[in-house]
């Protein structure tokens, strides 16, 4: 490599580090201010931040719109535009909820709590029996980790390292004071959270997003690659898999939560379509609260074309 690349290559990464720096700064900065406002008044100040700021700087709209156009070719413009304004704003309060750890949490562990899922989940843990969860990307997930807690029901979790080292640290210390333990995805995470799940607890998975080595399942409609990491587990360590669902409120800030009943053992691919189909009915029901503006409908066939 000449020195000319490597000078590019170093400059480069100076340049990265820079910018995770900056943004760091930045979202540190803007939570000070917002911490002088009221707690309802902070999170909704940081979806409108979300919505009206970075959401169209991020491309955001465009893959809303892409998303809805496949599955509701036809959606009503005035619909789709709600629509768009409704799905940044939630993945903004949920971000900040997540940054306010301890006020969030006084405010979550009140969640409305209904179906039969924390009675069959509370008997189980008693018994040592091993515990999936399984979510999506729906009003604020991190509520389940709050009201089992509440309710003296420990339980572990999988989550994403942020790619930002800086934001990173703050991050992880921020969830963890909603709950732990938690597991960074990669080899080891999941190594010890099957061990966790193994001695009799109850572990929480997210399963909504694209996986290129998933099944070819169906959902809404549409073929969607899904991982059926969650169903495997269950039949491999005798474990109930259970779905939950956490859905915002409209004052913006509580939440109802619904613990469903485990679903029958069969096979990986029909349990996972079971979770696909179970969250389809709820997304249907509250649509600005799902996370749109993921690829959920990708197929590899078509990344490999791209590359």
């Amino acid at each position: 490599m000449s020195n000319k690349h490597k000078y590019t290559y170093a400059e480069g990464k100076n340049r990265s580090h820079f910018l995770d720096l900056s943004i760091y700064i930045f979202v540190r900065f803007l939570l000070i201010i917002l911490s002088i406002l009221p707690y309802r008044a902070k999170i909704a100040s940081g979806g409108l931040i979300y919505q009206k700021i970075i959401s169209p700087l991020s491309g955001n709209r465009k893959r809303i719109i892409d998303n809805l156009g496949l599955i509701f070719p036809d959606l009503d413009k005035r619909k789709r535009d709600e629509l768009c304004k409704q799905v940044p704003n939630n993945i903004g309060r949920t971000f900040f909820e997540l940054l306010s750890p301890n006020a969030f949490s006084s405010i979550a562990k009140s969640a409305k709590v209904s179906g039969p899922g924390l009675k069959i989940l509370k008997d189980a843990q008693e018994q040592k029996k091993p515990i999936i969860l399984v979510s999506g990307h729906l009003g604020n997930y991190d509520v389940v980790r709050v009201v089992l807690n509440a309710n003296q029901i420990s339980v572990g979790a999988l989550y994403k390292p942020m790619s930002n080292p800086y934001f990173n640290s703050f991050y992880e210390r921020c969830i963890k004071k909603i709950a732990e333990p938690l597991f960074p995805r990669g080899h080891a995470g999941m190594g010890n959270m099957i061990r966790y799940l193994n001695d009799g607890n109850v572990v929480a998975l997210l399963v909504d997003q694209y996986m290129s080595h998933g099944e070819p399942l169906k959902f809404f409609g549409h073929t969607a690659y899904t991982a059926t990491s969650a169903a495997k587990l269950a039949l491999k360590y005798d474990a109930l898999l259970v779905t939950c669902y956490v859905v915002r409120n409209d004052d913006g800030i509580n939440f109802d939560l619904v613990f469903e009943s485990p679903i029958k053992a069969t096979t990986p691919s029909d349990m996972t379509q079971v979770l696909n189909d179970r969250l389809e009915k709820q997304i249907r029901k509250n649509m600005g609260q799902w996370l749109w503006t993921h690829r959920r409908w990708k197929s590899p066939s078509a990344l490999l074309n791209r590359s």
